[in-house]
């Protein structure tokens, strides 16, 4: 996660695991507003847990406009994608204000390009920081996340929807996959 201003502006396009605890993370960091993006009612709950200002359902209102009527029209400076769209990707972009930051933090695993918004770009000239952060920083990075957990600061375990023993792997694989079930974080026991 990146560049998010003290009492800035946030918005998290997909509101699973990924962009739950980019919710969390955005508030820990200081952000001021943040509004998350999804079509799951539970998952708005949960985003609202980990500290979402403001929900909008893409699959009932056009999020763009939502986003900028929320922000009277300026746009936020971070917009995160934890899908892994093409068309959030694209979203992202249209929400972030000029001099803004948008966080990829979705793995794209279908397409051969991202398409980038021309005009909602500024033409090349907007200034919006895309970053590509799909898991950097190895040891020292969990040793951090790993702080925060063990001093309280953040609860993972609100999200976790579904436990298989381990003999059940398959199973868990399989609802996950499918999102079967209102599945969001599942977890394997041993």
């Amino acid at each position: 996660m990146s560049n998010i201003p003290i009492g800035g502006t946030v918005a998290v396009f997909a509101l699973g695991p990924v962009g739950l605890m980019g919710v969390a993370g955005a508030r820990l960091r200081g952000a001021g507003f943040i509004i998350g993006v999804d079509t799951v009612p539970k998952r708005f709950d949960l985003a609202q847990a980990y500290g979402a200002d403001e929900v909008v359902d893409f699959a009932e209102t056009d999020a763009v406009q939502a986003i900028r009527d929320l922000t009277d029209g300026e746009g936020v400076d971070t917009a995160i994608e934890a899908l892994g769209s093409n068309q959030t990707f694209q979203q992202c972009i249209k929400v972030t204000k000029a001099g803004g930051t948008v966080s990829n933090v979705g793995y794209h695993g279908e397409g051969e390009f991202l398409n980038i918004p021309r005009i909602e770009w500024g033409v090349g000239m907007s200034e919006i920081d895309i970053k590509n952060i799909l898991c950097p920083g190895g040891r020292l990075r969990m040793i951090r996340l790993l702080r925060i957990l063990e001093n309280g600061r953040l609860d993972p375990t609100r999200m976790t929807t579904h436990t298989f023993p381990f003999d059940e792997i398959d199973k868990g694989f399989h609802i996950m996959e499918e999102k079967l079930d209102g599945v969001i974080k599942p977890l394997i026991t041993f």
